[in-house]
């Protein structure tokens, strides 16, 4: 199937957003806020500040306000399976090389540390000793010792063109990683490639050698340069941008790495946000949504806890006019593109368990597996997809590049507390009954004030809102409703009409 791309870049002052279309769908977004960057990829001249043997790991001085975390076993790259090299291929298609051996590290020592994973809360950034370099065609190990090849090269004689270009230019310990990019192109863009990379590792090795403390030494290009070197390729057919020095920019970019392209290249100048008039703006909005109504009347539930992310499938209104098992066998197909959709689109990573409709036809499920594992083959990032459990549960593993969308652009609600519920009325009317008034001696002509959320006000009656009612007036309580803008909880004050004497707060 051929699937239409495109790359829409949103460019102000404060922010840059990319999203990547498919067919006209939103497929990736990718953001930068300008005061916010990502760590990813940066280089520092690290201090070892403190280790843990008992996990096998350290903490780095990086410079910055936290720490970063170094496994002391972290394993080098041997394919691409991160987001910032565009991972192309899963698994490398030959004998994984020897991990190149690193000296052993202790408290105080410097030494040279590579982000690959932004701090998430609490938590440092996770660095690596195994440096890499990305480019355009090649990312760059300098002591990787092994050269690798993307198994989507199905043209052998290709792939052997490949492969000894690269051995004959490189030098030992150095390794290199052939991108799926270098398909087809010249020599000497391939060798342009490797003296640029190499260039970079000796401007790094450079400024290590300059002993000036914890600190910044190398960082890669920003959002949109990535997006143009892993992204922009042959299949994709436009990028639209909407801020003219940044249209300027890119145009000098890509004029440099294929002239050809630059035709591709549009600025957009409609006054409606163009955000909107591709309906990306809607589609985030959507992928914020725990729910996600499909078009054949079925729906999902995305649920993201911190262990897991779990997908709920349900029929709804759908209907296939046959027997059940044809019925929910087609619900579960029908589901699977926008299951994988929307976890590249809403940036799900590690565990995720989708609970499809029961099948009872072992054919059935094998057919419904077999799709969702072809589905995925068009998701860059890596996953590990495990087999239909008797349950109707596939569990999966997909590599985490960053928080998700829900994380990146969400706070946890302040009346529910991130749980997604709040007490209903009878449990907070029943508080008032049990807690306070018949408990209280309350002096006569008292204000009892009530602070509820407006919606709620209609609900205040029935028996025992009656009844909070009567003991009021057996009281000689004067009570007064009045709105709290803090849904699904009540705010109770007692207070004597010259002052306050006793203040409970729910």
């Amino acid at each position: 199937m051929n699937i239409r791309r495109s790359l829409v870049v949103n460019a102000t002052t404060l922010e840059v957003r990319i999203a990547l279309l498919e067919n006209g769908q939103l497929a990736e977004l990718y953001q930068e806020r300008h005061t916010r960057k990502s760590l990813v990829g940066r280089i520092y001249r690290g201090r070892v500040s403190k280790m843990l043997p008992g996990i096998e790991s350290a903490f780095i001085d990086i410079g910055g306000d936290r720490d970063g975390f170094l496994y002391l076993d972290d394993q080098p790259l041997t394919h691409l399976d991160d987001a910032d090299l565009s991972s192309e291929f899963h698994s490398p298609d030959i004998s994984v090389p020897p991990i190149p051996l690193l000296p052993p590290i202790q408290t105080g020592d410097d030494l040279l540390v590579q982000v690959i994973k932004d701090p998430i809360g609490s938590k440092g950034a996770r660095l690596t000793r195994h440096i890499n370099f990305p480019g355009r065609y090649l990312v760059y190990l300098p002591y990787g010792n092994h050269i690798g090849i993307s198994r989507k090269f199905t043209d052998e004689a290709e792939r052997e063109r490949l492969r000894s270009l690269i051995h004959i230019h490189s030098e030992t310990p150095e390794g290199f990683i052939v991108r799926t990019a270098a398909m087809g192109e010249k020599d000497e863009d391939l060798i342009a490639d490797i003296a640029l990379l190499r260039e970079q590792w000796r401007t790094v090795q450079a400024a290590f050698g300059t002993p000036k403390g914890s600190r910044l030494i190398w960082e890669d290009v920003g959002l949109i340069g990535k997006i143009l070197r892993d992204k922009f390729r042959e299949e994709v057919q436009s990028l639209w941008v909407d801020d003219l020095d940044t249209h300027r920019d890119i145009l000098q970019f890509v004029s440099q790495i294929h002239p050809s392209w630059t035709s591709r290249i549009r600025l957009y100048t409609s006054p409606l946000p163009i955000f909107e008039a591709f309906e990306i703006e809607s589609e985030i909005t959507r992928a914020l949504q725990p729910k996600i109504l499909l078009k054949h009347g079925g729906s999902l539930v995305f649920n993201q806890t911190e262990a897991l992310v779990s997908i709920d499938v349900n029929t709804g209104a759908f209907s296939s006019h046959q027997d059940l098992e044809t019925t929910v066998t087609q619900a579960n197909l029908l589901a699977i593109p926008e299951i994988v959709r929307q976890l590249r689109l809403r940036n799900h990573g590690g565990i995720i368990v989708i609970d499809f409709i029961d099948m009872m036809d072992l054919a059935n499920q094998q057919m419904v597996h077999a799709a969702l594992v072809s589905e995925f083959e068009r998701d860059r990032q890596c996953s590990r997809i495990g087999p239909l459990s008797i349950f109707g549960l596939v569990e999966l593993t997909r590599k985490r590049t960053g928080p998700s969308l829900e994380r990146s652009m969400t706070l946890p609600c302040p009346s529910c507390h991130g749980s997604g519920r709040v007490p209903n009325l009878d449990m907070e009317l029943f508080k008032i009954y049990r807690e306070f008034l018949p408990h209280l001696q309350i002096p006569p002509d008292t204000l009892m004030r009530i602070s509820v959320h407006p919606h709620q006000r209609p609900l205040l009656q029935g028996t025992i809102w009656e009844e909070i009612l009567t003991l009021g007036r057996k009281q000689s309580l004067r009570i007064e409703i009045v709105d709290r803008m803090d849904q699904g909880h009540f705010n109770l004050s007692l207070q004597k009409l010259t002052s306050v004497t006793r203040s409970p707060s729910k």
